[in-house]
């Protein structure tokens, strides 16, 4: 009878590493700065103030010769037009004096035996005009500034490559024979 063996042998390697290196140096980044301020100058001229206490004056009672004439006047027309207005009034009801219904003359005879009682008012006292005109603001800006340098950073690398050898020390293989064994 024949019988087959067969026996297998591996692959053996071998390794030889040497590892990468990177080697760095840096240098920082440096500024140099020099700040110039900003600068701010504010001037303001002297404003203007009026008074006016001409009202103030007229309220009281103080009035200058113009104001008085003026109000003279204003009161003379007022007086003027209110005589005609009472007039054409005292016109219009003799034109009604054949009307039997009202006796015109006697009503009116009536009225005139009353008089008028005269009227007190208070006014008020008017406080005096005040005006303030400020003058602008002069505003002068000087901008700042900031003068800089800047040296550069650097980085100083070595790197140096890794190496990897690989050795093979036994093949893989693989036997077979055929014996005859006898039974």
């Amino acid at each position: 009878m024949l019988r087959l063996s067969m026996r297998s042998y591996p692959i053996r390697l071998e390794y030889t590493i040497q590892n990468a290196r990177l080697d760095m140096k840096k240098r920082l980044p440096m500024v140099e700065m020099e700040n110039i301020r900003p600068q701010l100058q504010i001037t303001q001229p002297a404003g203007k103030l009026t008074i006016d206490n001409t009202e103030y004056y007229h309220s009281i009672g103080i009035k200058t010769r113009a104001a008085l004439s003026q109000e003279n006047y204003d009161r003379g027309r007022k007086a003027a037009l209110e005589g005609i207005a009472a007039i054409v009034e005292k016109g219009n009801r003799l034109a009604q004096i054949s009307n039997p219904a009202t006796n015109a003359i006697a009503d009116m005879a009536f009225e005139s035996c009353f008089e008028e009682k005269g009227e007190l008012s208070f006014e008020p006292i008017v406080p005096p005009s005040v005006r303030y005109e400020a003058s602008p603001a002069q505003i002068e800006v000087i901008p700042g500034k900031i003068n800089y340098n800047l040296v550069r950073g650097k980085v100083d690398a070595d790197y140096r490559p890794g190496k990897v050898d690989i050795q093979v020390t036994q093949y893989p293989r693989l036997d077979i024979s055929v014996v005859d064994v006898k039974v």
